[in-house]
């Protein structure tokens, strides 16, 4: 630099020279900063190449940065990701002349810090005038606060990669930072690279790795495999004797099946053939004894009934035949309910009482007090398994005694029974007799069907051998089993072993095949595949629940399956299950058994079946009124007896009263309401002597009513010349009937009966009004509403009276004498629907054709007959005034169930009734019926009041 005073154009070339002094020296100086920063990125660039340990590379850097930019401290943070997680966090690597701030500064996350802070942003952070406390560069002789830190990014792909922070006493020159800034893009290459490479060096040794494994793994498999194909072979020569095995077991099992087939067609067929002679036998012989046109003798009338007895064995036979059949083939229906061991006790005894006297053998009865008050079983089959036993126990027992002892069993029986071992408590029913006994060798086969105590042609001892066969599969229903214990000569003990609670939805199932399943099964291991893991040798299908196959679920839970002979029975028609129910209950607590009818069509098989002591009748029913049916029993001289109790959700008390109903009832009924009506049906049904109330001046008319009316002790006839001593009388005593003359001295008639109708509001005492006076339509009217009937008296009165006095009294017409009773049948006969009806009989079988026809002369009914489906269809296509077919369904070449669907189809005549007849009797004949268009359906053996019951019903549809 030229430093003389100089003026003018001397001092102008000193500036130029000193601008070119100042600008050489500044040229210099940028010149060696750059040599410097060039030098030094050579120097880190030759000191990092081919380095692979992050470890030494990050300590070298530290050591090489410190000396080269007069930094005093540092810290090499590396990005990471956590395990098991996505967060990422900066590390410290490496350290230069730390101190105590390592063990708090281990690592960052993203953002955290200036470490953090200049991570996330990818920004390089210069602090100067660093505070005292803020951090300390230590030596030996002491320390000191820096003056600059600078935190540094190092980017890859500006992707951040690690952090260094850098410490000095220095403050960092613009070639410092140029250099660092610089320097850093290299050392993202070089981590870049080693992370990369150790990445690669990870996976050639994880490759290396899994390529051994697999090398062994393939060594493995091939001797596995070549054992597998061993094997498969040993399977295949197996399975070729299996198939062959399947072939014929499936071969045999085909047979079976087809056996079994024709077995049941053959018992259906046997069933139709034995039944179809024995329906024209016992209808003849019906007509015989009952004795219509009174020209036989007692003899004649005793041979009638022995041949009707006769044949209903034969009917008891054929059944026996068939329930075994429907055991053997699964089609029993059971239901089960809570029986109390009183009830058994009290049928036993009933039925076996007089067969123990006649015999002059004692029968004993011994019942465990410990066993509950009931078990849950069906009724009507542990019926008939005891019955059986103890009908053999009789019979093959001379001398000695019968003892039925029923005691709770503690595994006392021998055989092994999953629904006996499984039962909490089991009920043992042991049969005990003196009688012959049966031999060791013929135990095995007794239960069998058709065996015998004697084969030979002159055996003593009669019965078909099924008795034992179908106790033995209905025990086996039930979920039990029965076991014998016999010497011969010295008695037999039948011991029926049956679970006190049980269930047959869970625990039961139908037989089981006898075709097994084997399968050959490979060596389990973990390389067996599941191609071959197993082979079956027979496919069975699954069998069936026994209780999907009950057809008869007992929904309503009523009384139907468990009614012994002698029950008093009441009739409830009724849809509402759960009012259905209640009704029973009440049944119950009045000592009745009950059976609901929710449908019409049930009503009458119903009735036919159980004879009911009383019906109470919902007038709202689903598929008819009850009004209908009300006058369906009060216009059958079968059913007009029985006692109708009407209930109604309307007031129609004064109908019910006109259509001869016993009591009207009006929903919602009240507690007391439903005790009055069972107490009612019960007192009426004990009353063996109906009081008649006879209001009549006139001396001539009640002799005449006295005479007519008079059937010895079953009706008490009462007569009261004067109508206010009559109302006097009714007041105190009660009348199941009053019958009043209209036109009386002392008060009038409206009068009269209105005070009657006054004081028999809750029994509704059946008033008939018997006069001579010609009424007109308006005291008709009046008299409606107080008078059950109205009767004029005139010459056939007497038998109008005779007739409509029995019904309202619910006598039988069949329990009068026998001239009062000709004389009301003669007069239904008259008024009969079926009178004059033209029936077309259709039937193969001559002899069912003579008896049906022989009975239908007595109702005046006409029959035609056609013997074969073809001859029916002819009959109708002439005929077009029938009103009602009885079909017979087992016929050749049309049966009934395509003559049937060709009369609905070809004459297509929908309204015409159909009865379908027939003798298989089997499972599903009354669908296939209805479905082939029958209106209804009955079986053989016919019994002619039942039959013609079912024709009024279809004739007054």
């Amino acid at each position: 630099m030229i430093r003389v005073e100089a003026k003018g154009e001397v001092e102008e070339l000193k500036d130029t020279i000193n601008q070119m002094i100042a600008n050489l020296k500044q040229t210099t100086l940028r010149n060696q900063e750059q040599d410097w920063l060039k030098s030094n990125l050579a120097k880190f660039t030759q000191m990092l190449q081919g380095q692979k340990d992050l470890n030494t590379v990050t300590r070298r850097i530290l050591s090489e940065l410190a000396s080269v930019v007069s930094a005093q401290k540092g810290m090499f943070y590396i990005l990471e990701q956590e395990e098991n997680s996505r967060h990422q966090k900066l590390k410290l690597f490496a350290a230069y002349a730390f101190g105590e701030e390592v063990k708090t500064s281990r690592e960052f996350a993203l953002g955290e810090g200036l470490v953090g802070q200049c991570a996330l942003e990818k920004e390089r952070i210069l602090l100067t005038n660093v505070p005292r406390n803020y951090t300390k560069i230590g030596s030996g002789l002491g320390k000191a606060s820096p003056l600059n830190v600078i935190v540094l990014p190092v980017l890859f792909e500006k992707e951040i990669k690690a952090v260094i922070e850098l410490a000095s006493f220095d403050s960092f020159s613009e070639t410092h930072l140029d250099f660092l800034s610089q320097l850093t893009e290299s050392i993202g290459i070089v981590l870049n690279t080693i992370e990369a490479n150790t990445r690669t060096e990870s996976l050639l040794v994880q490759s290396q790795s899994l390529t051994e494994e697999l090398r062994r793994t393939n060594e493995e498999l091939q001797d596995k495999a070549h054992l597998l194909v061993k094997q498969k072979e040993e399977v295949e020569a197996k399975n070729k004797e299996v198939e062959e095995a399947r072939l014929s077991l499936e071969e045999k099992a085909e047979q079976l099946q087809l056996t079994s087939k024709y077995k049941s067609e053959f018992l259906a067929n046997m069933s139709h053939e034995l039944r179809t002679p024995l329906n024209s036998l016992l209808i003849l012989a019906q007509q015989l004894y009952e004795n219509h046109d009174g020209n036989l003798s007692e003899k004649q009338i005793s041979y009638a009934k022995t041949i009707h007895s006769c044949g209903d064995d034969l009917i008891q036979l054929i059944n026996d035949i068939l329930d075994l059949s429907k055991i053997e083939s699964g089609y029993i229906s059971t239901d089960f309910v809570k029986l109390h061991f009183r009830d058994v006790t009290t049928f036993v005894e009933t039925t076996f009482k007089h067969i123990s006297e006649n015999k002059n053998l004692k029968f004993n009865i011994e019942l465990d007090d410990a066993l509950p008050a009931t078990l849950e079983t069906d009724v009507q089959r542990l019926n008939q398994i005891l019955k059986n036993l103890l009908s053999n126990a009789f019979k093959f027992t001379e001398k000695g005694e019968v003892k039925l002892r029923i005691y709770e069993a503690h595994h006392n029986w021998r055989q092994s029974n999953p629904s006996l071992d499984q039962a909490k408590k089991v009920v043992a029913f042991e049969i005990k007799d003196t009688g012959i006994g049966i031999s060791k060798d013929k135990q095995n086969i007794i239960f069998e069907a058709f065996q015998q105590a004697e084969g030979s042609t002159s055996r003593k001892y009669g019965g078909t051998g099924l008795g034992l066969s179908i106790s033995r599969g209905l025990a086996d229903l039930l979920g039990g089993s029965i076991e014998l214990q016999s010497e011969a000569g010295m008695g037999s003990t039948f011991t029926l072993f049956l679970p006190i609670d049980y269930n047959p939805a869970v625990a039961k199932k139908e037989k089981q095949s006898n075709l097994t399943v084997t399968e050959y099964r490979l060596a389990e291991s973990e390389t067996a595949t599941s191609a071959i893991q197993s082979v079956p040798t027979i496919k069975v299908n699954e069998t069936k629940d026994l209780d999907a196959l009950n057809e008869i679920i007992n929904e309503t839970g009523d009384d139907r399956n468990m009614v012994m002979s002698g029950d008093r029975v009441v009739l409830i028609v009724e849809d509402d299950v759960r009012f259905g129910r209640i009704m029973i209950d009440k049944a119950h607590e009045s000592d009745l058994k009950a059976v609901v009818a929710t449908n019409f069509g049930d009503v009458f098989d119903l009735v036919n079946k159980y004879n009911p002591i009383a019906v109470t009748l919902d007038v709202k029913l689903p598929d008819a009124s009850g009004w209908r049916v009300l006058d369906l029993f009060k216009n059958d001289i079968n059913f007009r007896h029985i006692p109708v109790h009407l209930i109604s959700g309307e007031e129609n008390r004064l109908l019910a009263m006109q259509r001869g109903a016993r009591s009207f009832q009006l929903k919602p009924l009240k507690t007391s309401a439903l005790d009055n009506l069972f107490e009612d049906i019960v007192r009426y049904n004990e009353r063996r002597v109906r009081k008649l109330l006879v209001i009549e001046d006139n001396e001539i008319d009640s002799s005449q009513i006295t005479k007519i009316l008079d059937n010895g002790d079953m009706i008490d006839i009462e007569i009261i010349n004067s109508g206010l001593k009559a109302i006097e009388l009714i007041r105190k005593n009660d009348y199941d009937c009053i019958i009043v003359d209209y036109m009386l001295p002392d008060i009038g008639g409206l009068e009269l009966v209105t005070e009657i109708s006054n004081i028999k509001k809750i029994q509704m005492t059946p008033v008939l009004v018997y006069s001579a006076k010609d009424f007109s339509p308006k005291e008709r009217t009046q008299l409606k509403q107080y008078a059950n009937r109205i009767l004029l008296k005139d010459i056939t009165s007497l038998d109008l009276l005779l007739e409509e006095t029995v019904m309202l009294l619910h006598i039988d017409h069949k329990d009068l004498l026998p001239e009062k009773k000709k004389l009301i049948e003669n007069l239904r006969a008259k008024n009969d629907v079926l009178t004059q009806k033209k029936v077309l009989i259709v039937d193969d079988d001559v002899r069912n054709l003579f008896a049906l026809t022989t009975a239908f002369e007595r109702y005046n009914i006409y029959t035609i007959t056609a013997e074969s489906g073809q001859e029916a269809m002819d009959i109708l296509g002439e005929n077009k005034d029938i009103d009602i077919v009885l079909m017979d369904i087992m016929m050749p070449e049309m049966d009934g169930y395509e003559t049937t669907q060709k009369i609905r189809r070809e004459h297509k005549n929908n309204s015409l009734p159909i009865i379908a007849v027939t003798a298989k009797a089997m499972k599903g004949d009354r669908e296939k019926c209805l479905e082939a268009g029958a209106s209804d359906y009955i079986t053989k053996p016919v019994k002619i009041d039942q039959l013609l019951s079912l024709m009024r019903v279809w004739l007054y549809k």
